[in-house]
């Protein structure tokens, strides 16, 4: 009997130990599931890009462009379509000219020392007038940070129909990082907002900048269109 006894005492332990082997299984299969899924979807993504490329013939201005901002076919014949309101502060005055020859139809509004508060009058204007663009860009945070009040008001002036692309910044200054932390909180939180990091794409270039390490010489306002120009085309495509 006790020999009976404890042999009948080894089996719930093997049976609790085959339910504990079964659910780290099913455990490590719903991991493996879902990162096959990722991968598929990355696949298919970058599959449908590929084809969407391969069908592109640019115009000679389109090449031009392609070559001179270092961009694919795909993310020039994607800037050279869409219309956009871009509206900023100095940095935004600096990159004028690159943004209208990469997005030949935009409407640019740039202004030295230009605030984020300015921003929800100048857009209910622009909408009030029929002038708003169904993709926005934001360049403003060089001169402080927005408070979240009037991210709020542009937020609800712009509606969810529009797209916005919130360039974030690189500035000395100790706003910077609040800055660029309530664009990424503001692009988490609502998804027609997208981060454009210029932070990220300046990192370690130094000489893209002027002396003040705020503005961008011509090589600098290269990239920081080729960066936007980028950012869109994957968000769109």
């Amino acid at each position: 009997m006790q020999k009976s006894r404890g042999a009948f005492m080894t089996y719930p332990l093997l049976g609790f130990a085959l339910v504990v082997v079964l659910l780290e299984v099913g455990f490590l299969g719903t991991g493996n599931h879902r990162n096959s899924e990722a991968a598929h979807n990355h696949i298919f993504s970058t599959t449908k890009v590929q084809a969407k490329t391969a069908k592109l013939h640019l115009t000679a201005r389109e090449k031009s462009v392609s070559r001179n901002y270092h961009l694919t076919k795909l993310q020039t014949r994607t800037a050279s379509k869409i219309h956009l309101t871009a509206i900023g502060d100095s940095v935004m005055v600096d990159v004028k000219p690159n943004i209208k020859h990469v997005f030949p139809h935009s409407a640019v509004s740039g202004s030295v020392g230009r605030q984020f508060y300015s921003l929800p009058g100048i857009v209910r204007q622009l909408k009030a007038t029929g002038h708003l663009a169904r993709y926005v860009v934001i360049n403003l945070g060089t001169n402080g940070p927005p408070t979240q009040a009037d991210i709020n008001s542009v937020l609800k002036t712009v509606g969810k129909e529009r797209q916005i692309f919130w360039i974030n910044t690189r500035v000395p200054r100790k706003w910077q990082n609040t800055t660029n932390h309530l664009i990424k909180k503001t692009a988490k939180k609502h998804a027609n907002v997208h981060v454009v990091n210029w932070y990220k794409a300046s990192k370690g270039h130094a000489g893209w900048f002027a002396s003040d390490r705020v503005h961008v010489d011509l090589t600098g306002a290269v990239y920081y269109t080729h960066t936007l120009a980028k950012e869109i085309s994957e968000d769109l495509n």
